[in-house]
């Protein structure tokens, strides 16, 4: 491979590499005991782990946790909530707004349609899923076809009547959500907070802080 993207489901946003959400704070998941497994793997298989970058995701939002990944033998690191929501980034200005503004409480974990953990913010229309989401699931039956005929997932729960994986349609609310929708929309945000907390920057002051621990002087 190119590289290898190893991503911790209890910080990351959007879908998430476990299971169940009940798996997503085990420590199997750990950055430094999966980057030290992944060394191990590749030298048993013969493969020079210098030319392989080990690419940690997942609320890395500081400079001290860039580094720390760094020492550990990480080649690099991929930040996606930080990078979202900056002046320069094509996200609508309300889809910015709703990912900055998120307090702890407003972000949950719960199963998609694909099967999988994802993370979002309590949307009206997420909060209002949740509520009834064992109903839901309880109910999952075989559909004919997709509800949109767009068959956007090779594996849907709702298509497919899948009772352990989310019962709504992902294409349209997530659809909702870049049109700025706050009321229908799935905006996927990562679980930690933001550098500059609800503020929305310039690319540049984030580089700033990532690389140097300190906001970027002005006019600098």
């Amino acid at each position: 491979p190119d590289a290898i993207v190893i991503e911790h489901p209890r910080y990351a946003g959007g879908h998430l590499g476990a299971t169940r959400v009940d798996e997503i704070d085990d420590p199997r998941f750990d950055f430094a005991r999966v980057l030290d497994e992944t060394f191990t793997a590749l030298k048993r298989l013969g493969m020079e782990s210098e030319r392989i970058p080990l690419i940690p995701a997942g609320g890395i939002n500081t400079h001290e946790k860039v580094r720390a990944l760094l020492s550990l033998g990480a080649a690099a690191v991929q930040i996606g909530t930080p990078f979202a929501v900056t002046e320069e980034g094509d996200a609508h200005p309300t889809y910015k707004r709703v990912l900055a503004e998120a307090a702890p409480e407003d972000i949950v974990t719960f199963m998609s349609v694909a099967g999988l953990p994802a993370r979002a913010v309590r949307t009206p229309f997420v909060a209002n899923y949740l509520r009834r989401e064992q109903t839901l699931q309880a109910h999952a039956k075989v559909r004919r076809h997709c509800t949109l005929w767009w068959d956007c997932l090779v594996q849907c729960g709702l298509r497919d009547g899948s009772g352990r994986a989310g019962q709504f349609c992902i294409d349209m609310h997530l659809a909702a959500a870049l049109k700025g929708d706050v009321k229908t929309g799935l905006f996927f945000r990562g679980a930690e907070s933001l550098p500059f907390g609800s503020a929305i920057r310039p690319v540049r002051e984030l580089l700033h802080y990532l690389l140097h621990g300190t906001p970027r002087p002005e006019g600098a």
